[in-house]
């Protein structure tokens, strides 16, 4: 039995529309689902270990060695590998977070420290962060962030990794998100990158990749790169899972259009909860949170339209839900739904 709880992932639920998975509204590009449907013939034989092609492209990519680069089994994978690697003691996450954070540092006997965003700040991280980074061994940050959406600023994310390098402190900045934003690369930490930092990449939520599992992280230092290289299984890729990626890398149009939509039906969404009287938050990514009665996810759920609630995010409580940004004509139903299920 797994324990923990994710968007998506329950599928005894007899529902029509999900909107509690974050992934492109676009869905899967069809070169990306042929070239992994075309690897297949060639799973007779054990997949590159070491991801080289795909390395490769993402090198030409973010122009970066690929010594820097290590490509997992998902996001998940990296983080557990991370953390595993590097033998931390203590860590400071920035949260509400990503619970596989918490739970990756707890496995390896890492004592976790929690800096809350605060709701009256809109989850804003702003550079009071700075101060609470000394004496920790890493500190986690996701911009966009899950749940919150919010993206940082890109002068906070830079002093923050200024401080982490004047700590001795790596920085761990998980930007599965970043490219629904339309102007990502000014918001990335590859624009502050020193040898403390370590950023993740998904393929999962941009190219809707979620079943094939890849990521990959980007290390300011090829020394750690290989640390986490060295750590957890040997294959940890699969050869449609590499062929997949390599596909979606030349995908630049879809990934402009995705970016287009989600901002778009984002605007869209938010102006409905508003007139429905629903706080919601500033959101940069392909979902946004809200605050509504605790309630109400049952009742979505009654019109088979399931929500992911936040009860389980530090920070927040029940009355907190999450909704990802989907095509207009599902954010209509759902607004239809939200409407019938608020004012009855």
């Amino acid at each position: 039995m797994l324990n923990g709880k994710h968007g998506g992932n329950d599928l005894s639920l007899d529902i029509q529309h999900d909107f509690s998975a974050n992934l492109s509204p676009l869905g899967m590009p069809e070169s990306v689902r042929q070239a992994a449907a075309d690897a297949v013939a060639f799973s007779d034989v054990y997949p590159d270990p070491s991801c080289r092609k795909l390395r490769e492209m993402l090198s030409e990519k973010h122009g970066i060695s690929a010594d820097n680069m290590v490509c997992g089994n998902g996001a998940d994978d990296l983080i557990y590998r991370t953390v595993s690697a590097l033998k931390l003691k203590n860590a400071l996450i920035v949260s509400p977070a990503f619970s596989e954070y918490k739970k990756a540092l707890a496995e390896n006997g890492c004592e976790v420290y929690e800096y809350i965003l605060s709701e009256e700040k809109e989850f804003e991280v702003t550079e009071e962060i700075v101060s609470h980074i000394s004496g920790h061994d890493m500190v986690f940050l996701c911009t966009p962030n899950n749940p919150t959406g919010r993206a940082i600023e890109p002068d906070i994310l830079s002093r923050i990794s200024r401080e982490c390098e004047k700590n001795a402190a790596f920085l761990f900045c998980d930007e599965s998100f970043i490219g629904f934003m339309d102007n990502a690369e000014k918001f990335s930490a590859m624009n502050c990158m020193n040898d403390k930092t370590i950023i993740l990449m998904s393929f999962t939520k941009l190219y809707a990749m979620a079943g094939l599992r890849l990521g990959y992280v980007v290390c300011g230092d090829k020394c750690i790169a290989e640390k986490i290289a060295c750590t957890g299984q040997y294959w940890s890729v699969s050869t449609p899972a590499q062929a997949a990626g390599i596909a979606a890398l030349d995908e630049e149009e879809y990934v402009r259009k995705a970016a287009e939509l989600v901002k778009n039906e984002r605007e869209y969404l938010e102006k409905e909860l508003h007139i429905l009287g629903i706080k919601s938050y500033p959101s940069d990514a392909n979902f946004i949170l809200f605050r509504a009665d605790k309630n109400l996810g049952e009742r979505m759920l009654k019109e088979k339209i399931l929500l992911r609630c936040c009860d389980d995010y530090s920070g927040l409580d029940g009355s907190f839900y999450r909704m990802a940004v989907k095509k207009h004509e599902e954010n209509e139903v759902l607004v239809s739904v939200l409407r019938r299920c608020v004012n009855g």
